[in-house]
């Protein structure tokens, strides 16, 4: 049985959780106006940690959480299907 090669670039996963974490650094650091050089020099990071962390790449723990609480927040482990606060509103919504 032949197995045919995929490239994984074209393979489209659903969002990982890095995923998100690094679209919500990207969009919390837009919303401040910030350059990544900034926010890499309030993080006490290289700049391009943040491309990085921006882009789903590879970044350390302690850096991924040095920018965080450069952008005001803390990183956090809570169990999968944990309903959080800001989740409660379409929990609770009726269907329509």
């Amino acid at each position: 049985m032949t197995r045919k090669y995929t490239d994984p670039r074209k393979y489209t996963d659903p969002i990982s959780n890095f995923e998100r974490v690094a679209a919500e650094l990207r969009s919390l650091r837009r919303e401040r106006r910030l350059s990544q050089q900034t926010l890499a020099d309030r993080a006490g990071v290289a700049r391009r940690t943040i491309t990085n962390a921006e882009g789903a790449q590879n970044v350390g723990l302690h850096e991924l959480c040095r920018i965080a609480n450069a952008l005001g927040y803390d990183l956090t482990l809570r169990p999968k299907d944990t309903v959080v606060f800001e989740d409660l509103d379409s929990f609770f919504r009726e269907d329509e």
